[in-house]
C-alpha cells in the first residue's frame, strides 16, 4: 500500500499506481485532490483502454444516523458499489471523499467499519486500478450519489437512462451485472425487469430476433410474478418491433395501453398512447392532431419531459408531411399557400419545443433526429446554418449511432441515380422499411418514422461493395484450439481462444484491446469461466456430461460499449470413457455472426 500526496507529479503517481494498482491521495484541498485523481485516472484509462468509475463518499464522521445511515453502513454501501463495478471487467475506480481516519493505516480486518480496509479487501482479487482520495471530516457532506449504489435496481435505473438517451452501448454492461445481482438475491421481479431492459436494448440496437426472444421471456416472467405494468411494457416493446419491418401493430399497442391503465401506470399508458398514435398517424382520416394533443396532456400530468419531446417531434413531423387534404387542419382550409405556410410555421414551433425539451432531458438521440427533421422541413433554418449536416452528424456520432449518420449523409446527398438505398442503410435496415422511404418534389427524404426507433448495426455477412476484392488479411478472426487430445464425459478439457488480426488489420501493429470473450454451452455440458480476456490468453474448461457432438458458442465483445464484435460456434466430439478407435475433432469455428 502506498500513500502519495497531491504535490507529487503526475508521472510519479502514475508509476506508483501501475506498480501497486493502489493510490491513496491525502492532505489536499478538495478541488486539488479531485483534479489530481481525475488526471491520473484519465491518463491510465486512456492508455489501457479502460472505463472509469467515480464515487463521491459521504463523510459521516464519528456520528451515526446521518441521512438514515451509520458510518459502518455508509462504508459497506461504498464497498459494495465498488465491488459491483470491478468484479466483471477491469477498470479504473476513483473513490473520493474517504474520511481521513480511514486512510491512516490498513486495519487487520473490516469489522471496525474502516472504508479503506473494506475497499482493499474487495479489491484484492480484482485486476482494476483503485484510486482513493482522503479528506478531513466535515459537516454537511452528502450521502452516496444515486449512481454509486451497486444493487440490481440501481443498475437497472442507470441502464434505462442510457436507453432513454439513445445510448444503448453503455447499458449492456450494466444490465449484465443487474441480472447477476437479481439472480444472486433471488429477486424474480427484478430479474424480469432486467431481462425486459435487455430486450429493449436489443431492439434499440436493431437486433430484432434477440429482442423478440428476450421480451417474450420477460413478459412471461412478469405474468408469473403478477407484475402487470411490466407485462404491459413488454407487450408495447414487442409491438414496436413490428414497426421496424414496415408493418405497425396498433392493436397490440392499444392492448398495452389498456394494461397500463388497469394497473394504474399513467406514465406507461401515456407512452403506449403515443406509440399507438404514431403507428396510425399516416392513415388517411386519422385524427392525429387531437390524439397528439391528448398524449401531450398525459405526459404533462406525469411530468415526463422526454415523452412530451417525442410527442412534439412526431406531431411536427405529421404537420410537415401532410398536404392539407386530411380534413382535420382548419388552418389549411383557407386554401392556397397561406394554409401551407401556417402549417410550416406551426411545425417549426413544435420542432423548436421538442428540441428544447430533448436538450433539457439530455437525450442526444431525440435531439439529433429533431435537428435533422427540422432542417429538412425548414429550408430557411437550414440555410442560416451552413454546417447543419456536420453538426447533426456530430451529435449522432457522440452516441455511436452510425445509422443516424447514414441518414444525414442521405439527406445531404439526395436520391441515388438508380433509386437504391446506399449501402450504409441497406446493410442495417430491412428492405420493407427502406421501401417506405419517400422523396419530396424538392428532393428531400421522407425518412420512415420507424428509422428513429433503432440504431441498427450492419447485418452480418451483408455484401459490401467490392467485398470480393477485399483482402482477407484486413479482417480479424477468432481461433479456437483444443488443448487436450481426447475429451471424455465429466472430465474438463481445455480450450484456448485467440483473436488473430490479419496483417492489414489495425490490431496487427497495436496491442490487442481488452476485449471480453463470453463462452456458452449449447448442450449437456458446462464451460468455465463464463468470461475470458483474449489479450491475456483466454482459456476455458469444457466439461461434457455425455458422449457425442457438443456445440459451444463464443462471443467476443467490447466491454466498454457492450458491442458484439464477433460470434462463432464450434462443435467438439466427446468419446465415451472407454473409447474405441475414435479420434475427436478439434473445434472449428463456424462462419462468424459478426466481424471485428
Amino acid at each position: 500500500m502506498s500513500f502519495v500526496g497531491h504535490i507529487r507529479d503526475l508521472a510519479a503517481a502514475r508509476r506508483e499506481l501501475e506498480t501497486r494498482r493502489l493510490l491513496v491521495v491525502g492532505g489536499a484541498p478538495d478541488a486539488d485532490r479531485s483534479a489530481f485523481l481525475d488526471a491520473v485516472a484519465r491518463e491510465v484509462a486512456d492508455e489501457a483502454g479502460l472505463p472509469v468509475y467515480r464515487f463521491r463518499v459521504a463523510d459521516a464522521g464519528e456520528r451515526s444516523g446521518e441521512a438514515g445511515r451509520t458510518p459502518g453502513e455508509a462504508a459497506d454501501a461504498v464497498v459494495e458499489a465498488c465491488r459491483g463495478v470491478f468484479v466483471v471487467h477491469p477498470c479504473v475506480v476513483v473513490v473520493d471523499g474517504v474520511p481521513a481516519g480511514a486512510a491512516d493505516a490498513v486495519p487487520t480486518g473490516t469489522a471496525d467499519g474502516s472504508l479503506l480496509a473494506g475497499l482493499i479487501s474487495a479489491f484484492a482479487e480484482s485486476e482494476s486500478f483503485l484510486l482513493v482520495g482522503s479528506t478531513d471530516a466535515r459537516e454537511g457532506a452528502s450521502a452516496l450519489p444515486s449512481d454509486g449504489c451497486a444493487d440490481g435496481w440501481a443498475l437497472l435505473t442507470r441502464a434505462a437512462v442510457h436507453c432513454d438517451r439513445g445510448d444503448p452501448r453503455a447499458a449492456g454492461p450494466l444490465l449484465r451485472r443487474a441480472v447477476e445481482a437479481h439472480q444472486v438475491a433471488g429477486d424474480r421481479r427484478g430479474e424480469a425487469w432486467a431481462v425486459f431492459l435487455y430486450g429493449r436494448m436489443c431492439r434499440l440496437r436493431g437486433r430484432a430476433e434477440e429482442a423478440r426472444r428476450l421480451l417474450h421471456i420477460a413478459r412471461e416472467r412478469f405474468r408469473a410474478v403478477g407484475e402487470t405494468p411490466g407485462e404491459a411494457w413488454a407487450g408495447g416493446e414487442l409491438a414496436r418491433l413490428a414497426t421496424r419491418s414496415g408493418a405497425p401493430d396498433p392493436d397490440a399497442l392499444a392492448e398495452a395501453r389498456r394494461l397500463h391503465e388497469r394497473a394504474g401506470d399513467r406514465r406507461g399508458a401515456a407512452w403506449a398512447h403515443l406509440w399507438w398514435t404514431v403507428a396510425r398517424a399516416d392513415e388517411p382520416g386519422f385524427p392525429w392532431r387531437e390524439e397528439f394533443t391528448n398524449v401531450q396532456g398525459r405526459f404533462h400530468e406525469v411530468s415526463d419531459r422526454l415523452g412530451t419531446a417525442w410527442t412534439l417531434h412526431h406531431h411536427a413531423l405529421t404537420l410537415a408531411r401532410t398536404d392539407g387534404t386530411d380534413g382535420v387542419d382548419g388552418a389549411a382550409g383557407t386554401g392556397g399557400t397561406g394554409g401551407t405556410g401556417e402549417r410550416r410555421r406551426e411545425a417549426d414551433r413544435l420542432f423548436e419545443g421538442a428540441l428544447a425539451l430533448f436538450e433539457e432531458a439530455d437525450c442526444p438521440h431525440g435531439r439529433a433526429w429533431t435537428m435533422l427533421e427540422y432542417a429538412l422541413r425548414s429550408p430557411a433554418h437550414r440555410f442560416l446554418n451552413g454546417e447543419w449536416a456536420a453538426e447533426i452528424r456530430h451529435v449522432f456520432h457522440g452516441i455511436g449511432d452510425e445509422a443516424g449518420e447514414a441518414w444525414v449523409d442521405l439527406a445531404e446527398a439526395g436520391p441515388t441515380p438508380d433509386g437504391e438505398p446506399p449501402y450504409e442503410l441497406a446493410c442495417r435496415y430491412p428492405t420493407a422499411l427502406l421501401d417506405t422511404l419517400g422523396w419530396t418534389e424538392a428532393g428531400e427524404p421522407l425518412i420512415p418514422r420507424a428509422a428513429r426507433d433503432t440504431q441498427p448495426e450492419p447485418r452480418p455477412g451483408f455484401p459490401r461493395p467490392g467485398d470480393r476484392d477485399r483482402p482477407d488479411g484486413s479482417r480479424a478472426h477468432v481461433r479456437l484450439t483444443l488443448l487436450d487430445d481426447v475429451p471424455v464425459p465429466d472430465v474438463p478439457a481445455r480450450i484456448a481462444l485467440q483473436v488473430v488480426p490479419g496483417p492489414g488489420h489495425p490490431w496487427s501493429t497495436a496491442p490487442l484491446p481488452p476485449l471480453t470473450a463470453r463462452a456458452t454451452s449449447l448442450g449437456h455440458a458446462e464451460i468455465d469461466p463464463a468470461h475470458g480476456v483474449p489479450a491475456d490468453g483466454a482459456e476455458f474448461r469444457f466439461t461434457p456430461h455425455r458422449p457425442g457432438s457438443h456445440r459451444l458458442r463464443f462471443t467476443v465483445e467490447d466491454p466498454a460499449t457492450g458491442t458484439v464484435l464477433q460470434q462463432v460456434e464450434a462443435e467438439i466430439d466427446v468419446v465415451p470413457s472407454d473409447p474405441g478407435p475414435h479420434r475427436p475433432t478439434a473445434p472449428a469455428p463456424r462462419p462468424s455472426a459478426r466481424r471485428a
